[in-house]
């Protein structure tokens, strides 16, 4: 469709340039003619190129009117082919809405494969705690997103179950999974608008006094009324007005208003400065507050308050424990991460 729009453009332009070609020469040995006999005058000749001049400039508007027909045609089209395309994951035909009463989650025996080649998770076995904090560490590659990704259900499981309050994922509606569970992810998305909508997008119904509060807790407040727009400023497309640190902000700010039992932060705070990290760890940890809490974190000075750590490695779970439990085990994973990234630095 596209390679047909441009042969089209191109098929018009040349007919149009022809066309008029073709009427200038035509008009310049008619009006020859009728000079030679005196039935025309060179201002009458005048005239009348001004007006043939005139409807080049409308008939060229017009062929360009057609060419971007065609080209937004071809636009709809893949947009078309992009919205239809069907959802690899669905619900199935006896999906019930999810109902959270504790928060409790439980990984039994989940294996799981991208494209059945490549094994990223096997025998992973996790139960979480209604209100646990638990944070999810190991080197890159280990499985620790992935397993966020099967617990919102973006890929199903190989084998294995994942339960919700001893509800099966699979046997519930994915809009109810997804209300229930906030995500402040590492690179958050902000759309090109205000930044009172960009916060009302974790709950569309909140009015401008929810937006608010929650801003304050997650110390948006204080950079938003520094703007002469404040709460009606633009942020540009994906935030680029914003600085890393105000997005993570803005983001936190959602899952404020949000309120939802289950919080999942990834890498909330990877790569901010000391002043950044310091404001957003304040809000999360209001954030936290009465919440089942999955944290994935590379820096490992942000997850010394969880209530357990779960050390990830070949998509297994090799450690658990507290942070002083497992700094106790000399040769374990965690001890030799924590003293790579931290120990070297700590009197």
């Amino acid at each position: 469709m596209r390679r047909f729009t441009w042969d089209l453009s191109s098929v018009f332009d040349a007919a149009q340039w022809l066309l008029m070609i073709a009427l200038e020469i035509g008009l310049m040995v008619v009006a020859v003619k009728l000079w030679k006999i005196g039935i025309l005058t060179i201002g009458d000749f005048v005239l009348i190129q001004a007006y043939i001049m005139r409807m080049f400039e409308k008939l060229w508007g017009f062929g360009r009117v057609v060419r971007d027909f065609y080209e937004h045609l071809a636009d709809a089209e893949e947009m078309t082919e992009i919205l239809d395309t069907p959802h690899e994951i669905v619900d199935s035909r006896r999906a019930k809405p999810l109902q959270i009463k504790k928060g409790k989650i439980n990984f039994e025996g989940v294996y799981f494969s991208y494209h059945k080649t490549r094994q990223v998770i096997s025998k992973f076995n996790l139960a979480i705690k209604p209100g646990e904090k638990i944070a999810l560490v190991g080197p890159s590659g280990a499985g620790k997103t992935t397993v966020i990704k099967l617990l919102l259900r973006q890929h199903d499981v190989t084998r294995g179950k994942i339960s919700i309050d001893d509800q099966l994922i699979n046997q519930i509606t994915l809009e109810s999974l997804w209300s229930n569970i906030s995500m402040v992810p590492q690179d958050p998305v902000l759309f090109h608008r205000t930044i009172l909508e960009n916060i009302r997008y974790g709950k569309p119904e909140a009015s401008d006094e929810e937006v608010v509060f929650a801003a304050k807790v997650a110390h948006c407040h204080e950079f938003i009324s520094e703007f002469s727009d404040q709460y009606n400023t633009y942020v540009g497309e994906r935030g680029v007005k914003l600085s890393g640190g105000e997005r993570q902000r803005v983001a936190i700010a959602r899952a404020v208003l949000r309120n939802s039992p289950i919080l999942v932060l990834d890498e909330a705070t990877s790569s901010l400065d000391s002043e950044s990290e310091h404001l957003i760890q304040d809000a999360l940890d209001y954030l936290m507050q009465k919440k089942t809490v999955i944290v994935i974190a590379h820096r490992l000075s942000t997850i010394m308050k969880m209530d357990r750590i779960a050390v990830i490695a070949r998509g297994q779970i090799l450690e658990q424990g507290t942070h002083k439990e497992l700094l106790r085990k000399k040769q374990g994973i965690y001890k030799k991460l924590w003293d790579r990234q931290v120990g070297g630095f700590v009197a």
